[in-house]
């Protein structure tokens, strides 16, 4: 009996060991690590229009990514206020936090830049969501900054080849006194003078206004063809509205930064009837059959968008494409780690929700111009211009 005791204690025992050689065996499966992102964004203040809808989608698609991937992901959101100081005090704290593998910012390009050298010497990388040109250059912004925000030569050459092709001679501008506006007169500029089109006038207006019937009447005084609004989306229906206030009845054209909301109230939509803006399809897929994956890919984002939100906003696919990048980085790489992030993220290619995204060592703009296209405003919401 005591022999037969102490085999079935040997037997125990081994079971025991083999079931936890087993559990620490490499050949079993372990859970990925867990990806933290910082998010420094506008929730409040000048650009909150833009950071809320930023912060809508990152909170949509990781509640998706954690439903249905391996790699729990999580963010850790910091306001800025609109604040270009207090965003520098957020990214620097975000980037001290050893936890935190990568930052997205919002939609105020300076503040990227003035981190620049803060996440540089963190060796982290920061993704902003905004259209300075800078921030792709790796030069000025380094190699740790990315940008996944519109780029302002390629929707003003998409606006300009629209003024040629319908004959329009002279172009008012208006745009907003950052970088953004600085960065769009600039490429304006260029594009026009190229097609030979006469930029009779220039206005700025604070990203703080709320009130432009001055700066409009003064920007089509001169009676130009067309006014080109370079602003957020409220300030872009404003100047709509202002302008045929005056009596203009030349046309409208917005550029990226006006894709707010797909619908209008009923004082913007009427002024804004015809106005066109160069912007990702996203925008207005509901409109597109489905002819491939990744446009069935951007349906269900706008529909799931929709239905937890009430309504689609342009803005968000920029975010939800920052996040997709740093996930798809992760997983290309096996890491979450903040220097196999950045090098991965240097060559990584997808098809993302706002269209067909690209990195290159010296080129950290991920936004193609064929995601841009043609869009018009008609019957309240924008619509597909062909």
């Amino acid at each position: 009996m005591a022999r037969v005791r102490a085999r079935l204690s040997t037997v125990i025992s081994l079971a025991t060991l083999l079931a936890a050689t087993a559990c620490s065996s490499p050949l079993t499966p372990s859970k990925p690590d867990e990806l933290v992102i910082g998010a420094d964004l506008e929730l409040s203040g000048a650009y909150a229009e833009m950071g809320s809808a930023f912060e809508r989608a990152l909170r949509l698609r990781v509640e998706q990514l954690n439903a249905t991937g391996d790699r729990p992901i999580r963010i850790v959101y910091r306001d800025n206020r609109s604040d270009k100081s207090l965003s520098q005090s957020n990214i620097a704290a975000l980037a001290a936090d050893s936890e935190i593998s990568a930052i997205i910012t919002g939609a105020c390009g300076e503040c990227a830049l003035a981190s620049a050298a803060a996440v540089t010497q963190k060796s982290i990388p920061l993704l902003s969501l905004a259209g300075a040109s800078e921030l792709a250059d790796t030069d000025k912004a380094g190699r740790f900054v990315f940008k996944v925000g519109p780029n302002a030569k390629d929707g003003a050459a998409a606006l300009v080849a629209q003024l040629s092709s319908t004959g329009v001679k002279k172009v008012a501008l208006i745009t907003t006194n950052d970088q953004y506006g600085d960065d769009g007169e600039a490429a304006l500029r260029d594009a026009l003078k190229n097609a030979k089109i006469d930029l009779q006038t220039t206005r700025e207006v604070s990203v703080t206004a709320t009130e432009f019937s001055q700066t409009v009447t003064s920007a089509v005084s001169e009676k130009p063809d067309a006014l080109i609004a370079w602003t957020g989306a409220s300030v872009a229906g404003e100047i709509a509205v202002d302008a045929r206030n005056t009596g203009f009845e030349g046309k409208l054209l917005f550029d990226t930064g006006a894709g707010g909301d797909l619908f209008f109230n009923k004082a913007t939509a009427n002024a804004a009837e015809g106005a066109m803006m160069a912007f990702p399809q996203t925008m207005v897929i509901d409109e597109v059959i489905a002819t491939n994956p990744a446009k069935s890919f951007r349906q269900q984002w706008f529909r799931d968008y929709t239905a937890s939100y009430g309504g689609y906003s342009g803005y968000a696919s920029y975010a939800a494409d920052a996040l997709e990048l740093l996930v798809e980085a992760a997983n290309r790489s096996g890491s979450t780690s903040r220097s196999s992030l950045r090098d991965t993220l240097d060559f990584l290619q997808i098809d993302g929700f706002t269209g067909p995204l690209s990195f290159r060592p010296d080129d950290h703009s991920a936004v193609m111009p064929q995601t841009l296209t043609l869009l018009v405003v008609r019957g309240g919401r924008w619509r597909l211009a062909s």
